[in-house]
């Protein structure tokens, strides 16, 4: 294995183990008034993004998985919504 092999494995393995620990945390609890798919330029995925209606009436977006984003409909409280269709 020549020196450009190992460090492109190494930066490989370390980028593995980074992504492995990441996760998207929890929103706030609310209402949920809109949903929104954004697809950034050049990129191969698309975040996909819930705005609820907290109990103080403010408005909070944020991003969701998408087996999430397939769970909450306008109108169904979060995070209960993503919790009781598996």
């Amino acid at each position: 294995m020549n020196r450009r092999t190992g460090a492109v494995l190494a930066v490989s393995v370390s980028a593995v183990a980074l992504l492995a620990g990441c996760s998207l945390p929890d929103g706030p609890s609310g209402v949920v008034v809109a949903r929104d798919e954004r697809t950034p330029p050049a990129t191969a995925t698309r975040p996909y993004f819930l705005t609820v209606r907290t109990a103080d009436g403010e408005r909070k977006a944020f991003q969701v998985y998408i087996d999430d984003y397939g769970r909450c409909s306008v109108g169904e409280r979060y995070p209960q919504c993503k919790e009781t269709r598996a």
